[in-house]
């Protein structure tokens, strides 16, 4: 979560209701500009990681910046 704060993106942690079997961790939208990714703190540490992943992938920024493999591997390989 912290690399996405660094690179602008606003966390906001939110319990989702209804089913959200598409997108179990969380969700990632751009509104008005701001870029936002909402964090279900109730779903499983997994979900929430894959939705902060699927949010950061194909970023530019993350081209020149050190990451460590696993992470920049947890990245570009996380799906929809």
């Amino acid at each position: 979560m912290d690399l996405a704060e660094s690179l602008g993106i606003e966390i906001r942690r939110a319990p989702m209701s209804g089913d959200f079997s598409t997108h179990p961790g969380g969700s990632f939208i751009r509104l008005k500009g701001r870029s936002i990714l909402f964090i279900d703190p109730s779903a499983a540490w997994n979900d929430q990681v894959a939705a902060a992943a699927l949010a950061l992938k194909g970023r530019k920024e993350l081209d020149g910046m050190f990451l460590p493999p696993e992470i920049r591997d947890l990245i570009e390989n996380t799906s929809q």
